[in-house]
C-alpha cells in the first residue's frame, strides 16, 4: 500500500475541484442558464454592447456575466480586450465601456491598447 503526501493529496483534490469547476460552467453554459436574456426580453441580447459580449464570450467558451465581472483569471483577459476594442471601434466612449463592464475608463483604455500591442506583435 503505498501513501499520499500530504502535498500530493492537497494538489490532486484542487486539481479534482478545478475539474468540476470546469465541467459546471460548462454545463451551466450549454444549458442556456447563462445571462443571454433578461426578464421579460426576447430570446436575444438586447444592446450591441450585450451581443458583441455575448458573441466573443461564446467564441471563447466563457459566460457573458463572467467578462462583466469582477475575475482577473488571466482566461477572461483577452476576450475582455478584444469585447473594449471592438466597441470602442463601433463608437462607444470609453466611460460607456468602463459603466456596462464596471471598471473605470482608464482600465478600459489600457486594455484596448494592450489589446493593439497584442495584435501588431502577433
Amino acid at each position: 500500500m503505498t501513501t499520499e503526501s500530504l502535498i500530493e493529496m492537497e494538489l490532486r483534490h484542487a486539481k479534482e475541484r478545478a475539474e468540476l469547476v470546469e465541467k459546471i460552467r460548462q454545463d451551466a453554459y450549454t444549458a442556456g442558464l447563462h445571462d443571454r436574456m433578461k426578464p421579460g426580453s426576447v430570446a436575444t441580447p438586447s444592446s450591441l454592447m450585450e451581443q458583441v459580449t455575448e458573441t466573443v464570450a461564446m467564441a471563447h467558451k466563457v459566460l457573458p456575466s463572467e467578462l462583466r465581472g469582477p475575475s482577473r483569471f488571466d482566461h477572461f483577459k483577452i476576450p475582455r480586450r478584444k469585447i473594449w476594442a471592438e466597441l470602442h471601434g463601433r463608437g462607444y466612449s470609453l466611460e460607456q465601456i468602463g459603466q456596462h463592464f464596471g471598471r473605470h475608463h482608464t482600465t478600459i483604455l489600457s486594455g484596448i491598447q494592450k489589446h493593439k500591442a497584442e495584435l501588431e506583435a502577433s
